[in-house]
């Protein structure tokens, strides 16, 4: 297949930035990345999630529809993106973030802001335990992990879980990333880089023990 827009998620943690970006480098793409740091409510969030939840996942819509733009522009340019988000991730978010009224708000909002959008040639899911993501996240040296709300980073987790169980948006391969070390193991890449050749059907899946 002749991939012209990848995406790469995965829950907090997943790794899914750093292989966006080694897949754009390999196949000579756009890298487009989603950079919550550059969120300016997002520390407010963690902080005080109740009082914070709808401006940051309004920050959030408005940069995913400017994200449109650069996609259609690379399309019309015959270029190719790996993005390490989805454009309609709200769906995991805003069940955890924010309550029934919010959500409401936000889904009319975004009926407005983002009406339509380009659906992915592949998504690629990054399939790990959410202690894998704890692991992952504190080896950054950061302290980002003991910003989080009270179970956040688990009923994150969760609505990615349940999310990728019914997606169908796009043509889905399921990687299991506590195996795989996708951006340090070229061996691994190498597994992947095959597994994209051989696509069959809507859903597929790429584990190490099986290979």
């Amino acid at each position: 297949m002749n991939y012209r827009y990848i995406v790469v998620e995965g829950s907090i943690g997943s790794g899914k930035n750093a292989l966006s970006r080694r897949l754009a480098e390999h196949f000579s793409a756009l890298s487009l990345a989603e950079n919550p740091e550059h969120n300016p409510f997002l520390m407010k969030f963690y902080a005080n999630a109740s009082h914070h939840g709808l401006a940051t996942e309004l920050f959030f819509l408005m940069r995913r529809a400017e994200s449109v733009d650069i996609i259609k522009n690379e399309y019309a340019q015959g270029g190719m993106v790996v993005a390490d988000f989805l454009l309609e991730k709200d769906r995991i978010f805003t069940p955890v973030v924010l309550n029934e009224d919010e959500q409401q708000l936000f889904a009319d909002l975004k009926q407005k802001i983002l009406p339509q959008y380009p659906a992915p040639d592949l998504v690629i899911y990054l399939q790990t335990a959410v202690d894998g993501n704890r692991k992952r996240l504190q080896k950054r040296g950061d302290g980002i992990i003991n910003l989080f709300p009270e179970g956040y980073l688990g009923r994150i987790h969760e609505g990615y879980s349940q999310f990728f169980h019914l997606y169908q948006n796009a043509p889905l391969l399921t990687v299991n990333a506590d195996e795989l070390d996708l951006q340090g193991n070229d061996e691994h890449f190498r597994l992947l880089l095959n597994a994209l050749n051989d696509l069959q059907g809507t859903r597929n899946y790429l584990n190490l023990s099986e290979r």
